[in-house]
């Protein structure tokens, strides 16, 4: 009997095993080369989101920063996304997908905060201010449109997760550099009225006049009207990547009007 480890007799029963290998191979090289297909196709749609967002400029080029600030549509990158901007002056009128905003003046109130203890020296002893502005929205379009969400008539005040409308000051919230947005408040007390909210559709080429109120500190309210506030609207459909921006301190005259001591 030949002995040698290449004998026919032991040829037939190693062959199945070396199949088995050789599919198996093949199979984890054909899954190796998917998932390198797979990888680079992501990384080729990150790099062009990254180096070719859009046909909009950088929202950071020197066009859109002081002393230009011009207007107009940018883009930057926030939260791993392109957010578009879309960035009018204070005498401008903002055009949205949707609708157009403009701002008309805005009031600032003395008010109670009630959970003041969560940033006791943001509301020292519950003291706060609420600020109001008041905004025009049209309707361009040929069918009635609902502008912001439909909230109940309620005396509590709330806040939603997704918020219409936000007020950026120049103020730093922590770290250096960064500044502080102050979401609008649904149902505030002591507010002038009627709120932008739960209004009834508007209707085709109309127009309402309402207000955004907002809470905050005494020393934040002073900051509304200087270059770097701004006031932010979210589109209908609430997309997180579209934004537009009023800028409060630009071209703006002094038309705010301190309202009385409640």
């Amino acid at each position: 009997m030949d002995t040698s480890p290449f004998s026919q007799e032991s040829d037939p029963p190693d062959r199945p095993p070396r199949i088995r290998r050789r599919r198996l191979a093949a199979i984890a090289l054909a899954s190796l080369l998917v998932a390198l297909r797979v990888t680079l196709i992501i990384v080729n749609g990150i790099a062009n989101s990254l180096f070719h967002p859009s046909p909009y400029p950088s929202c950071g080029t020197a066009a859109f920063e002081p002393p230009e600030s011009r207007e107009g549509l940018c883009t930057v990158y926030e939260h791993s996304s392109i957010v578009v901007k879309n960035i009018v002056d204070r005498n401008s009128t903002l055009h949205m997908p949707e609708y157009d905003a403009r701002v008309i003046t805005w009031t600032s109130v003395h008010t109670r905060v009630p959970n003041w203890r969560t940033e006791p020296k943001r509301f020292p002893e519950g003291h706060g201010v609420l600020v109001s502005l008041e905004v025009e929205i049209s309707n361009p379009g040929n069918e009635p449109l609902q502008y912001g969400p439909l909230i109940a008539r309620s005396p509590v005040p709330s806040y939603r997760s997704h918020p219409p409308a936000e007020l950026a000051l120049p103020i730093s919230a922590g770290s250096p550099g960064e500044g502080l947005s102050v979401v609008a408040i649904l149902n505030p007390r002591g507010a002038p009225g009627p709120s932008i909210f739960g209004q009834a559709p508007i209707l085709p080429h109309s127009s309402i006049t309402s207000w955004i109120s907002f809470v905050m500190s005494r020393s934040e309210s002073e900051l509304v009207g200087l270059p770097r506030s701004d006031l932010m609207l979210s589109p209908v459909d609430e997309n997180p990547n579209y934004v537009g921006i009023i800028r409060l301190g630009r071209n703006a005259p002094a038309e705010v009007v301190p309202s009385s001591r409640v």
